[in-house]
């Protein structure tokens, strides 16, 4: 597999799909964004011929920005600068495909029965390898392993460095199996990537069932039942889960024991995915606008009913979407809507939980990302401790008298 060879082949048809002058007309000006204290960062357009694709996933991670399209194209861009790392055409457009998954070093990608991973800063392609039964979400990734949820229920763990060792000896995919730490079964199908911590890995069946078992060898931890079917994938925060069911129930567990720590009725159905940023969990129940808990203690801070997706959060605002694709600006502390931007164009829309960075897209590929002025480097929610060392700069006045001779 040559991603960069195969993708020279269609440039000349998908990426000059509209000019620089159509782009830009789309964008929002300062003048728009400075008095919701927005600013733009940067701008991009993805590989996709606007006649005949569009966008079908769009991710980001710490550092880049990932769009995905209906033909099996992905665009990279990093997502603090902008810049086009690379771009690759993956499987084919009829086969089952999910969102990236990434972590350190790789991103993964489900194109059918094929996991590819590649260098996520180059596109280079790293391995591939095809599993046993069609994949029904994204893989997870952690330092040491790729957990893989299929329809029929089961998970599978592969270790990444046997994989790649087999890449290389050109053993796959062949020898595959010989790289699979275990596999789980289920009662149902798995309905969303699995969650690892490094130690324990928690998978939701459709059927309503949380299961948590050992990173390493698959022993049971705990097994958790709801009394309804769970269609929502898992909220996370350090070693927490968030699990939401059909019967209008958020709760909150520890992921190495199962322990429950508390449980919170929305009203309707959680329709996505819980965001945990600092001590707030974010759940948008279905036609009932967006709840913010206490992770501590599972009250509510505060309700807001316009609001139907949750896009990102810094420490003092949050941002979200309305009915009519507005980009709503709300004060962290009460919920309260301090002021909206229309973005109808930008429908594609990322549910941050990594940065404080707001990602918007077109259905064509046009990709922008806002941050608040000031907020010169991101904040990160997730996984704080990736922040790289920013050096410590001498207060202006200390540069200047270090610069002057001593006087004796």
């Amino acid at each position: 597999m040559q991603p960069g060879l195969r993708t020279l082949l269609v440039l000349g048809l998908l990426w000059m799909g509209g000019s620089v002058s159509h782009a830009q007309g789309q964008l929002p000006t300062e003048q728009q964004l400075n008095p919701l204290g927005l600013t733009l960062m940067w701008w991009g357009q993805a590989t996709i011929d606007r006649n005949r694709d569009q966008v079908e996933f769009i991710s980001a991670d710490e550092q880049n920005l990932y769009i995905q399209s209906r033909t099996g194209i992905i665009t990279t861009f990093g997502v603090e600068n902008g810049r086009r790392l690379w771009d690759a055409l993956l499987g084919s457009p009829d086969r089952v495909g999910y969102p990236a998954s990434s972590n350190d070093e790789q991103l993964l990608i489900t194109s059918g029965l094929t996991i590819y991973s590649l260098d996520k800063m180059t596109g280079r392609v790293l391995w591939q390898l095809l599993v046993p039964t069609l994949p029904s979400a994204s893989p997870e990734v952690d330092a040491n392993a790729a957990y893989i949820g299929s329809v029929d229920g089961s998970v599978y763990a592969f270790d990444l460095a046997r994989v790649r060792e087999l890449h290389q000896e050109g053993r796959l995919p062949q020898w595959a199996h010989l790289a699979r730490m275990w596999r789980y079964k289920a009662p149902s199908e798995i309905i969303a990537p699995p969650v690892s911590t490094g130690a324990t890995v928690a998978f939701v069946s459709k059927q309503g069932m949380v299961i948590g078992v050992a990173a390493k060898s698959k022993k049971l931890k705990f097994q958790f039942e709801t009394d309804a079917r769970i269609y929502t994938p898992l909220g996370r925060s350090g070693n927490l889960i968030f699990v939401a069911d059909q019967h209008s129930r958020l709760y909150c567990l520890n992921q190495e024991n199962g322990t429950m720590l508390w449980s919170f009725s929305t009203g309707a159905p959680v329709v996505q995915m819980p965001q945990v940023i600092g001590g707030h969990v974010f759940a948008v129940p279905h036609r009932e606008g967006l709840e913010c808990i206490s992770v501590e203690s599972g009250y509510r801070i505060w309700k807001n009913e316009r609001i139907t997706r949750f896009v990102a959060a810094s420490d003092t605002k949050v941002y979200a979407s309305d009915l009519s694709e507005n980009l709503l600006v709300l004060d962290r502390s009460n919920g309260k809507i301090i002021s909206a931007l229309p973005m109808r164009g930008f429908p594609r829309r990322i549910s941050n939980d990594r940065t404080d960075r707001v990602i918007l897209a077109t259905n064509d590929g046009l990709v922008l990302c806002l941050r608040e002025i000031g907020s010169d480097f991101p904040t990160y929610h997730l996984y704080p401790e990736r922040r790289p060392i920013l050096p410590e700069l001498a207060p202006e006045e200390d540069a200047k008298a270090a610069e002057m001779p001593e006087q004796n």
